[in-house]
């Protein structure tokens, strides 16, 4: 019994290690979106929703029919434009993850809170292709360290379920 209790030992740290300190997988998104060169327009003219609820809205294709009557050009395929001007889903890949015992609301952090999209999102008005993995990994600590800075409430309640 003793002669495995070192590699068990080995492998169930080696799988805490796997799930807790290792970044995600980067996703490839289904359009190149250039976040730079949208940049003048702000975030919540296509994440329709980031400052006045409870979440973000993920721009879908009326969101980018409303500006472009034809493909913007790179970063987005023929095919895709084609599905993205007949009005079909665009299969956006989720890059920022909460548990589901936690409460969050855009609306509390950005008109509330007052913090930039850039405070939890980093400055996607730089990048010219989407992000392959949230700029900020979202867990208690770092929320706690931001509630902290900023004066806001640390009371577990407040974001817990």
């Amino acid at each position: 019994m003793q002669r495995y209790a070192f590699p068990v030992i080995v492998a169930v740290a080696v799988a805490v290690v796997w799930v807790f300190a290792l970044p995600p997988a980067p996703l490839a998104q289904p359009i190149a979106f250039n976040h730079a060169k949208h940049a003048a327009v702000g975030c919540v003219l296509c994440h329709q929703g980031a400052a006045t609820a409870t979440r973000a809205g993920i721009p879908q294709a009326d969101t980018c029919t409303r500006c472009h009557a034809t493909a913007p050009g790179r970063g987005i395929s023929d095919a895709a434009w084609t599905d993205v001007a007949s009005g079909k889903q665009i299969a956006w890949l989720r890059v920022t993850r909460l548990p589901d015992h936690v409460a969050f609301s855009h609306r509390r952090h950005t008109s509330s809170g007052q913090l930039a999209c850039v405070s939890c999102h980093g400055d996607m008005s730089q990048r010219t292709t989407p992000p392959a993995r949230a700029a900020v990994r979202l867990e208690m600590t770092t929320c706690l360290s931001c509630h902290k800075r900023e004066g806001a409430s640390e009371d577990c309640a407040g974001c817990h379920r």
